[in-house]
């Protein structure tokens, strides 16, 4: 009796991977990473779990020029598949992280932005990922357990990290980064994006007043 059957996923929430070549991450990744070093020395004392991070003006540093050139391109090629990129965007904010064994961070979204990432400068031995929650909050009233989780029935979604690779995710998408489980510091530089004249052009209300009004 049934003609057809078919499943439309609605509502995606991408997330956009870019690896450099081996050669340009091994080059730009150990002049950040000596940059870094030098900005958080010499290291305070933190408590166990938690991380160093620098300042967040990392963006306007010269030192930091050609990673800011890099997320400039990325975050072009993002506009121009989401055909908003007839409206510039740049980046409001950038750190690095500096986790040693045993830190992490919470749960946290980057309010006020578009779009945040995150890229890895030195991955220790025994890998790392960036976990997403599901943004769905109605989504885990009924949990049944499938026989096989998959992307439609899981809860959560993780991004594999490694040296080299840039992850671009909405700034409303809920986030967390497990413990550092090797033995050596977990270092990444985290930024946001906005677009450049949101408040002159873009804030303002989307709806008519006038629409549907006789004239």
């Amino acid at each position: 009796m049934i003609e057809k059957q078919e499943v439309q996923e609605i509502f995606p929430t991408p997330l956009w991977i870019v690896d450099l070549q081996p050669a340009a991450a091994a080059s730009l990744n150990a002049k950040l990473k000596a940059e870094i070093e030098r900005l958080i020395a010499p290291r305070s004392k933190v408590p166990a779990g938690s991380n160093w991070q620098t300042p967040q003006d990392l963006h306007t540093r010269p030192a930091f020029a050609e990673f800011v050139k890099l997320v400039e391109t990325a975050a072009r090629g993002v506009a121009r598949f989401l055909q908003v990129d007839q409206y510039p965007m740049a980046i409001t904010g950038c750190w690095a992280n500096i986790n040693p064994p045993g830190a992490y961070h919470p749960m946290h979204h980057h309010p006020n932005n578009y779009l945040s990432g995150v890229y890895y400068v030195s991955i220790p031995a025994g890998g790392s990922q960036i976990l997403f929650q599901d943004p769905r909050g109605q989504a885990s009233m009924i949990m049944p357990k499938p026989r096989q989780y998959t992307r439609l029935t899981a809860n959560g979604a993780n991004a594999p990290s490694k040296d080299g690779r840039m992850v671009i995710f909405p700034s409303w998408l809920k986030h967390t980064v497990p413990a550092n489980d090797g033995e050596s510091d977990r270092i990444s530089i985290s930024f946001n994006l906005m677009f450049k004249n949101f408040s002159e052009t873009m804030a303002s209300p989307m709806w008519d007043p006038t629409a549907g009004k006789e004239k």
